[in-house]
């Protein structure tokens, strides 16, 4: 479909143009962000939702437990939100996920297999 573009538009200068381009990008740029950030939270949603399924049922996480494990998320997301901002984040998340999977390292392939691969993005490349 091509869009109708009125006479007077042509009539305006290259910079008017110019600026009426650049405010429609701003305008759909931010519009994309925002539907990426509500698909995000309901996707964060979605997977706490089945964390806390397999605590309970395979783990036996109770609702105390539960709340707690759910609590700590806004710490976490707190300290990581400083992490994206300083451009660390992806050293600091490897290096514990070294710490922590000591023996054969973290699942990354299972993780791919269960989910897909995901393009890795320096953390420079994210705003918060």
């Amino acid at each position: 479909m091509k869009a109708k573009i009125p006479k007077a538009y042509s009539s305006l200068s290259k910079k008017a143009q110019q600026n009426i381009a650049d405010y429609a990008t701003k305008i759909a740029l931010d519009a994309a962000r925002e539907q990426e950030e509500k698909d995000a939270r309901i996707i964060l949603d979605l997977y706490m939702k089945m964390t806390c399924l397999i605590l309970h049922d395979a783990f036996g996480f109770g609702e105390r437990r539960l709340n707690r494990f759910i609590a700590n998320h806004r710490r976490l997301f707190v300290q990581q939100s400083k992490l994206v901002k300083k451009g660390e984040q992806l050293d600091y998340m490897n290096k514990r996920m070294a710490e922590i999977f000591k023996k054969d390292g973290f699942p990354q392939e299972f993780i791919d297999n269960l989910c897909g691969t995901v393009e890795v993005v320096d953390d420079e490349d994210i705003t918060m």
